[in-house]
């Protein structure tokens, strides 16, 4: 503020120098907004990319179309990226990806692979490096923002109407693709699934996890009956097509997101309040899904992988196994995202990855926290922290959903954590920000630290 009021007691003459900088800083300002727009056309391809990628229509049965129609908009998309007039931009978490895929080189050679298979390096720059870029260099609004998480939602709308369809059907066909027999614990259990990247029920559960604060987000900031009536509707939807995956890992995402929900909205004494109460009733649903106990197969399967996991770690510290080897060691998955990444990647890509999440965290308390904005911007920063609180809360879904299922890769979290970017970037251009070295190195401690913390939890679990 004082250096505003500094500036605003300047009287520059209208010869000199610094005030023909200023307009020409104005200028390039403009410019600047303008390039924005020729960018359009590249938003208007990612919103149809984000659709293919989630709603996945070339892949019904009903179209079951062979072209690569996501190779292809994604192409495109980066494409008019490259040629658009805007300003390309890079923050530390694009680094951070380079790092990550640098890692998983040095997994390869050190297991004396020689980039036999280079296969998973490649798709990891197609379906998260590029798309990360893409995200948060197109999101330069809240409008563009909000039209990306109406995509989002719907596509999770259509994955929970086709689960319907298959709980409902005496074959367990759904119009996309059939049911998953679980029989652990004792009885058959269903798991609804989609198709594509959320034909696994975890990936499908965690996905309607993380887009709860996304229906909660329309409901409390949408206009109009319609509107808050459907993003009703929607939460409603969600929650039962948690309970039909069958997951109990996107259960406890579920219970998590809503006990931030409430903390948001009533505080911190009535969120502690409402779960307490809610306890009884969440066991009971936890056993519907499955019986839970140390004797449960899976139960059992999962904790053998952890330990295995360690065992992993310990044997090639530095680099680990290699991105997605983790089943070449083990004969089941480590049902941990975590430990997937700690036993696969070794310590240097797992504090990578682990900095990467940690850095979105940062950003969003930093906007949640922000109070000084330049005069005439104070409508759009509340608007950028509402939006902050309701993504904190998804990746917050993420976390927990991700201690129990294997999901290090999945794209749709490098979504969620372009957004965050991106929001951050906007609020950047309105208020100081700061991630510097120093913060960086911080968060670098954090991300050391939680893998020790994480070595030691299993340790205790395994004890147990």
């Amino acid at each position: 503020m004082l250096a505003n009021r500094y500036y605003e007691s300047i009287k520059l003459p209208k010869s000199s120098n610094l005030r023909e900088s200023v307009v020409v800083n104005n200028k390039s300002m403009q410019m600047n907004s303008n390039s924005a727009n020729h960018a359009s056309f590249g938003f208007f391809l990612l919103a149809i990319y984000t659709f293919l990628l989630l709603a996945r229509p070339h892949e019904w049965p009903i179209f079951d179309i062979e072209f690569p129609l996501l190779r292809t908009f994604l192409i495109l998309t980066f494409f008019s990226y490259l040629v658009s007039f805007r300003p390309k931009i890079w923050n530390v978490q694009c680094t951070l990806l380079i790092l990550l895929l640098f890692s998983m080189l040095l997994s390869e050679i050190r297991a004396f692979r020689y980039f036999s298979d280079l296969s998973k390096l490649i798709e990891w720059i197609n379906a998260n490096i590029i798309p990360f870029i893409l995200y948060f260099s197109l999101l330069s609004t809240v409008k563009r923002q909000n039209v990306i998480f109406f995509i989002f939602l719907s596509s999770s709308l259509i994955m929970v109407q086709h689960a319907y369809s298959q709980i409902q059907s005496p074959t367990g066909q759904g119009w996309a693709e059939s049911v998953v027999y679980r029989y652990d614990g004792g009885g058959e259990s269903v798991q609804a699934r989609f198709v594509g990247t959320f034909n696994d029920p975890n990936d499908m559960g965690m996905f309607l996890v993380m887009n709860m604060p996304v229906a909660v987000y329309f409901l409390l900031t949408g206009k109009g009956v319609v509107t808050k009536v459907g993003a009703l509707a929607s939460v409603l939807m969600l929650c039962m097509g948690v309970y039909w995956s069958g997951s109990r890992g996107s259960l406890l995402g579920l219970l998590s997101v809503f006990f931030c929900l409430f903390y948001i909205k009533f505080g911190k004494v009535k969120a502690i309040i409402l779960a307490s109460i809610s306890i009884p009733g969440v066991l009971v649903a936890m056993g519907t899904f499955r019986k839970i106990s140390k004797d449960d197969e899976s139960a059992s399967q999962r904790l053998t992988a952890w330990y295995e996991g360690i065992q992993m770690l310990k044997h090639r510290p530095l680099f680990g196994f290699g991105k997605e080897r983790f089943l070449e060691y083990h004969s089941k998955v480590a049902h941990n995202t975590y430990v997937t990444v700690m036993a696969e990647l070794g310590i240097f890509g797992y504090v990578m990855w682990a900095m990467f999440m940690i850095t979105a965290l940062y950003m969003l308390l930093s906007v949640m926290k922000c109070n000084d904005v330049s005069p005439g911007h104070e409508e759009a920063l509340k608007k950028e922290q509402v939006l902050s609180q309701y993504l904190l809360v998804a990746l917050i879904g993420y976390a927990v959903t991700a201690f129990f299922i294997s999901r290090s890769y999945i794209m749709v979290v490098y979504i969620f954590v372009a957004m965050v970017a991106a929001m951050y970037y906007r609020v950047g251009k309105i208020t100081p920000l700061s991630l510097n070295g120093g913060i960086i190195r911080k968060i670098g401690g954090l991300a050391v630290l939680s893998l020790g913390a994480l070595y030691f939890a299993i340790r205790i679990l395994l004890s147990l």
